[in-house]
């Protein structure tokens, strides 16, 4: 699963995410090797009500390789 770093509190031995459990559970996933699909790259970002745009020469936000 997917879940933004934005505002996350790291700490001695935890990461405490800026988002309740119920909504990081239901984030988009994919297996442990796949891979994220360029059209799927929004449906991460709206699940998260987060502004999608590509990078400025229209290259992908994520699952880049």
């Amino acid at each position: 699963m997917f879940v933004p770093l934005g505002g996350a509190t790291v700490g001695p031995g935890y990461l405490k995410v800026a988002y309740d459990k119920k909504q990081v559970k239901e984030a988009p996933s994919i297996g442990t090797d796949g891979e994220l699909l360029a059209e799927d790259e929004k449906t991460v970002f709206a699940h998260y009500e987060l502004a999608y745009r590509t990078g400025a020469g229209g290259e992908r936000r994520l699952a880049r390789r």
